[in-house]
């Protein structure tokens, strides 16, 4: 999405200018982020923008695109060896990471409403494959986390699936709830963890008593 004119430009000015669209888009939908705004702040014309980009669309999914590599999380090497230790260290890194990205936390959360026509499909698709990705590396952490119980003879791949689902569910919550200001989300982020923990006792050690159920 940007010009090879892009790419030339130094490392100190291509931050500038990808921050500044970052921070425009953070707060404003796309067909509110000013592109006249973006350039005063990063101390280019708009003409160069367009230049290095082509347009306002292309400028826009270069960032999000940017935004959501930085919240990419790679799957860390946990030094706990319980199942809620390997869970958790998972997600304190992405704790981490939109603490030190605010603004590219806050254009995903911004992109994952936008509907305009303009840029719809095409962000659906950088969001899904960041979806895909994290998806990925969420079930390599629950292997790990898995791994560390003491199970009764049941399907691993199951019950895999079925805590990845669970979990899903209890996330999606939150994120619900915290939509408006995700940066509570992260600042909650110790009482969040305990009500999972809660949540996942539930599941993994059941609420009928023996026999009730039958």
């Amino acid at each position: 999405m940007a010009t090879e004119s892009f790419e030339k430009i130094s490392d100190e000015k291509k931050a500038a200018i990808i921050q500044s669209g970052i921070a425009e888009f953070s707060k404003k939908s796309y067909m509110d982020a000013s592109t006249d705004e973006i350039t005063k702040n990063c101390g280019i014309s708009k003409g160069l923008l367009f230049h290095y980009f082509g347009n306002k669309k292309n400028f826009y999914l270069y960032c999000l695109e940017q935004a959501l590599k930085r919240l990419l999380t790679e799957v860390p090497k946990p030094d706990k060896s319980d199942f809620y230790g390997i869970i958790f260290s998972y997600a304190d890194e992405k704790f981490k990471l939109c603490e030190k990205y605010p603004s590219e936390m806050h254009l995903v959360n911004m992109a994952a409403r936008e509907m305009s026509t303009k840029v719809l499909n095409e962000k659906n698709e950088l969001i899904v494959q960041y979806m895909i990705s994290t998806r990925e590396k969420s079930q390599k952490i629950m292997e790990k986390a898995i791994a560390a119980l003491e199970l009764k003879d049941i399907n691993t791949e199951k019950l895999k699936d079925a805590i990845t689902i669970y979990l899903g569910a209890i996330l999606n919550k939150y994120l619900e709830r915290y939509k408006e200001t995700p940066e509570l989300f992260f600042e909650r982020s110790a009482e969040i963890k305990a009500e999972i923990k809660e949540y996942l006792d539930f599941m993994l050690n059941g609420v009928v008593k023996e026999g009730a159920s039958s």
